[in-house]
């Protein structure tokens, strides 16, 4: 007799995938220039007249803008680097 394993394969990736999702900072989140970025992702700077994204690592400083703190926040997931 064989044992089919494919579905225990899937259910294994679906568990691994939402698990990952529940340690996921919620998209919308703000944090300051040189404050932690707590997931890895894309920030836009909150300023009405410029739309400035970076892809920051989970880890590293949010950016400084010419020298000045900014307020940024997060607007995607970046995936590669969780």
């Amino acid at each position: 007799m064989k044992i089919d394993t494919s579905n225990l394969t899937v259910i294994t990736a679906s568990a691994d995938i939402s698990q990952a999702e529940s340690t996921r900072r919620p998209l919308g989140i703000r944090r300051n220039s040189g404050c932690i970025s707590p997931q890895s992702g894309y920030w836009q700077m909150t300023h009405p007249a410029i739309k400035h994204v970076v892809n920051v690592k989970k880890g590293e400083p949010l950016p400084w803008q010419n020298g000045y703190p900014v307020n940024w926040t997060l607007i995607g997931y970046d995936l590669k680097n969780e």
